[in-house]
């Protein structure tokens, strides 16, 4: 799941831009985020990202957030995204501890 979103936000920034992962725990989960000043994506768009073939890319196939969001679930976690045209991206993935 983590190297989907890492993937995933260096080819939202073809230009060059930050990354950041944060790793943390609280309240008996973990999360790791991922965050990117790549190219983002509008709000059509944002609400179809974990749908089976979507995709914003030329030759993006449209399965990797999908399947992302699938492990999650069927492991008791859950994945998030915060995503603004022209700002870039944040994934959060939400796992339980233990």
């Amino acid at each position: 799941v983590v190297f989907n979103l890492l993937t995933n936000a260096v080819e939202a920034m073809p230009d060059g831009g930050d990354l950041t992962v944060r790793i943390s725990s609280m309240g008996g989960e973990a999360r790791i985020t991922v965050e990117d000043t790549g190219t983002g994506v509008g709000e059509s768009d944002r609400q179809q990202l974990f749908r089976p073939f979507f995709t914003t890319r030329e030759r993006g196939v449209g399965m990797g957030l999908a399947i992302c969001r699938r492990i999650m679930e069927e492991n008791g976690g859950s994945i998030a995204v915060e995503t603004e045209t022209g700002k870039g991206s944040r994934f959060t993935v939400k796992m339980p501890e233990g």
